[in-house]
């Protein structure tokens, strides 16, 4: 069965293990002594995302192609013409290659950076130093998050001590091979990193995870980790600093490329490069070989595909993605927590109220929907289940309805996915069918660390190893 052998031949290539990307002596080099010294290790973390290099902190088109285009249900893999074939077919391609362990890499070796920064920085007191700090703080907890979200089974509230969280690498000790912490472990390092980054306030946008930003991650963690009535107070925190755009203003914020425009926070590409342009402008060209799923256009219910702006906006009338790809952070993602967290806290007619707020600003002419109005879970949806395990309700469905187009190639359905039951479904291509299958959700941890740190536990489903 073609997900059986998934990992053949990882096996037989020994990746850089963590082993080797978290040794971060730097031999014959010079340690940092300045604060202005340290912020460099940032600034080119910084750097990659600001030119779209970065594919694994904030992401980027190239990521997005991985998780939205082959992950992800909302594109057409079995329609893919000839010059799409480079996209992915399923994520069972990603997990049967290096990829999966690069993203890993990486993510430790940003990791490594804010450990020596938090290490080894004596300089304490200064602008310059607090802001270094809060920046090293907020990596270390974004990179930990993703890594949570990536590498880690979906958390399930109670049961967090006995889930299995990543490793944690807290300083830059050569010799430290940790085994993974538990989920709640990791959880609370996260919550750490990031309040202690808050703790700075810092507002210097060049270092571009701003106190705002940092508390975006927060809501986002306690969204992930099902922590509803934490999550929500932040949403709606930074939903009154950043509220929802309609109309001409939330057009002009949707097609911009590169600039950081009306209720984004964080965004890839600031800086335009030629690498980056030709990233952005290669990546949309190879989306047009495969076609929008139907399964997504029929979120658009009724006349929402002549009245809701969206549809105009991500979708030409030969069902390509025109969407200008956004990798970041904005404000319509707070709107949709706080609709779910009221829906979760058993606040119904608030989270209906949350989600007509979003719907009115996206739909022309529009009249608030009742309870009796909602449309049920639509058959070509393969999400049938809540992130509490529940079947899906009219209003929750609505609810996940709404995130789907609104965070349409933004890197979210395929966590969406995890997030809300793991479903199993597959797809058609050059003659075969590919299942996405329930491990599948969670990458596995890289083969070398599990070969040559004793005691590294492996994610289910990957246990077996099949060499060529």
């Amino acid at each position: 069965m073609k997900t059986k052998h998934i990992l053949a031949g990882i096996g037989i290539v020994l990746f850089t293990s963590c082993t080797d990307y978290l040794d971060i002596k730097p031999y014959g080099r010079t340690i940092p002594k300045t604060a202005e010294e340290f912020s460099a290790l940032m600034h080119n973390h910084l750097n990659n995302i600001d030119s779209g290099e970065d594919e694994d902190i904030v992401g980027n088109s190239s990521a997005l192609l991985e998780w939205d285009a082959a992950c992800g249900d909302d594109f057409e893999t079995c329609l893919t013409e000839t010059y799409g074939n480079i996209l992915r077919n399923y994520v069972g391609d990603i997990l049967g290659s290096l990829g999966c362990e690069i993203t890993y890499q990486h993510l430790y070796e940003t990791i490594r950076d804010c450990n020596i920064v938090l290490g080894e920085m004596e300089e304490s007191g200064t602008e310059e130093a607090d802001n270094v700090r809060a920046t090293a703080y907020a990596l270390r907890g974004v990179c930990y998050y993703q890594l949570l979200r990536i590498y880690c089974e979906p958390p399930v509230p109670g049961n967090f001590s006995a889930q299995l969280g990543v490793p944690l690498v807290m300083t830059f000790d050569m010799e430290e091979k940790p085994l993974r912490s538990s989920m709640q472990q990791t959880i609370d390092q996260i919550e750490s990193d990031l309040e202690n980054s808050l703790a700075y306030h810092m507002d210097e946008e060049v270092y571009r995870f701003t106190e705002d930003v940092v508390k975006g991650y927060l809501a986002r963690l306690y969204f992930w980790t099902r922590q509803w009535s934490m999550a929500l107070p932040i949403a709606q925190e930074l939903l009154g600093k950043y509220p929802l755009l309609e109309g001409e203003a939330y057009e002009t914020m949707m097609t911009t490329s590169y600039d950081l425009a009306g209720n984004q926070l964080l965004k890839a590409y600031r800086t335009v490069s030629t690498q980056g342009s030709t990233g952005l402008e290669s990546s949309s060209t190879t989306l047009q070989y495969r076609p929008v799923s139907t399964r997504f256009l029929d979120a658009f219910i009724g006349d929402e595909k002549k009245t809701d702006i969206r549809y105009r906006l991500w979708i030409n009338t030969k069902r390509q993605s025109v969407k200008t790809i956004f990798c970041g952070m904005r404000s319509a993602e707070f709107k949709l927590m706080e609709a779910e967290c009221y829906y979760h806290l058993g606040q119904e007619d608030k989270a209906l109220q949350s989600i007509n707020g979003l719907r009115r600003h996206r739909i022309s002419n529009y009249a608030d929907q009742k309870m009796e109005d909602l449309t049920d879970v639509l058959p070509s949806e393969i999400i049938r289940q809540d992130a509490e395990g529940n079947a899906l309700t009219p209003l929750m469905a609505t609810i996940l309805r709404e995130r789907r187009k609104e965070l349409f190639l933004e890197g979210d359905r395929f966590f969406e996915q995890k997030r809300n039951g793991r479903p199993e479904y597959w797809t058609a291509a050059d003659g075969r069918k590919y299942t996405t299958l329930k491990y599948m959700y969670t990458y596995p941890i890289p083969i070398h660390d599990i070969e040559i740190i004793p005691g590294l536990v492996q994610n289910p489903g990957y246990t077996e190893i099949v060499s060529n």
